[in-house]
């Protein structure tokens, strides 16, 4: 749960700056101060498209729906909890459209930067008619308020389980058994005799080469030998007489070369593989995740960022999206080596997000899940704005209430390490914002 600086409040804070209120000639002039905005707002969304193109509106509505299913998932859950919800809007700012269901007006304002709920009673620190404090989020037991303060991050974790299970399913995984070739190295012995992305190699001097393992061990044992080449092409094989390269080698010796690159077609799994497999990567990913946060938000990793070092998270890659910062870090193999720990602002990351999706859908689908994962683990990180901030005062509320009396932290004397948290996060997101506009990393 975030507070009014960040792009998503799952919390119920209100966003800072409110326009809600009647023009100064009552309902007519506030509809059309209404019309006026919406103008606006479809003008900024047409120009964005002419500017960014299609892809540049599937990323940022990407990351729209995102945070809005994150209030979602909040939303519901405070809502079966009995909770008293009070307004559930997508994005900040004006109001454009609103319309009241019972006690919770849902609309739209001006801003699309995410959404935000209002759940009545998140601190001690709020007033509230004492005629609904029974339904406040303070007044819920342990259970009812976990459940409450984990359903954003819940919220992201189905949606990348989601779409791992449907990758797994629809489009595959590459087959470790079988390879095709994938890239010819120009002027090479594969590129000298035509071989074509998609042959499979079938042999190499008469020694079969089931793997591509196998096949790089026997072409290292003969540096400069004339031998055949046996290929399969659309179900057909042919031979090929090809003088095999040679490369000098660090320590001196002569290895082979032929100058391809492996491709795995992809195989498709069912139900039962698929959800193991999804949920085995996914697994993977979320400790990925912890790993890249530890890294960073270390005194050395944070000192390293912003003086443009980044070594603090060696070994990630990185993916910006909207969050409680604006800037988040995860685990992806689609960024250049070059561009290796680099912290991206929303900015660089809504770049990012278009590049993979000109790469194609699979790849942008493989983005949307490590989007997805970091940001259910950074949602969680036991300090106030953050989700994992109310666990953390939930928990130990829980800890401290014994003997059949219940005790209540006092928020107010959190204020000055939240505004420390949020202060930290905005300097992040500036910092990541400024870099990338100065230096944005290679994508293509």
């Amino acid at each position: 749960m975030t507070t009014e600086v960040a792009a998503s409040g799952a919390d119920g804070r209100r966003d800072a700056v409110e326009a809600d209120g009647p023009g100064v000639d009552g309902h007519n002039g506030a509809a059309g101060n209404d019309r006026i905005r919406l103008a606006l707002l479809i003008g900024a969304l047409v120009s964005f498209g002419l500017i960014g193109g299609v892809s540049g509106l599937v990323v940022v509505s990407s990351f729209v729906v995102m945070l809005v299913l994150h209030e979602l998932g909040h939303f519901v859950v405070a809502r079966l909890a009995g909770m008293q919800v009070t307004e559930f809007f997508i994005g900040f700012g004006p109001r454009l459209w609103s319309m009241r269901r019972g006690e919770t007006t849902y609309g739209v304002k001006a801003i699309p930067a995410g959404a935000y709920v209002r759940i009545t009673g998140m601190s001690s620190l709020d007033l509230v008619d004492p005629a609904v404090e029974h339904r406040t989020y303070r007044q819920q037991s342990y259970p009812k308020r976990m459940a409450v303060a984990l359903a954003g991050s819940a919220m992201h974790f189905a949606i990348a389980l989601a779409l791992l299970f449907f990758v797994y399913v629809a489009i595959g995984r590459p087959d470790p058994t079988r390879w095709v070739v994938g890239e010819i190295v120009s002027d090479s012995a594969a590129a000298s005799i035509g071989v074509r992305s998609g042959d499979r190699i079938v042999s190499v001097d008469g020694m079969e080469t089931p793997g591509f393992e196998d096949f790089g061990v026997v072409v290292r044992g003969l540096p400069g030998r004339d031998v055949v080449v046996v290929l399969e092409r659309d179900g057909a094989t042919s031979s090929r007489n090809v003088r095999i390269g040679e490369r000098l080698m660090v320590d001196g010796t002569v290895d082979g070369f032929f100058g391809v690159g492996p491709d795995r077609p992809m195989e498709t799994l069912g139900p039962v593989v698929a959800g193991v497999e999804a949920t085995a990567r996914f697994v993977d990913l979320v400790g990925m995740s912890v790993d890249g946060l530890v890294g960073f938000f270390t005194p050395d990793g944070l000192v390293s960022f912003l003086t443009g070092g980044d070594e603090s998270a060696e070994g990630l890659q990185p993916v910006g999206s909207g969050g409680a910062g604006g800037s988040v870090q995860v685990a992806d193999p689609g960024v250049d080596p070059a561009d290796e720990d680099r912290l991206l602002s929303i900015y660089g990351a809504a770049r990012l997000g278009n590049a993979m999706l000109d790469d194609g859908w699979t790849t942008y689908l493989w983005f949307l899940i490590l989007v997805n994962v970091f940001i259910g683990v950074f949602n969680l990180v036991p300090l106030l704005p953050l989700d994992g901030g109310h666990v953390a005062i939930a928990t130990y509320e829980r800890i401290r209430s014994v003997g059949g009396r219940r005790y209540t932290a006092d928020a107010q004397k959190l204020v000055p390490l939240t505004w420390a948290v949020v202060t930290l996060l905005v300097a992040v997101a500036v910092v990541a914002l400024y870099r990338d506009i100065v230096d944005l990393p290679d994508f293509g």
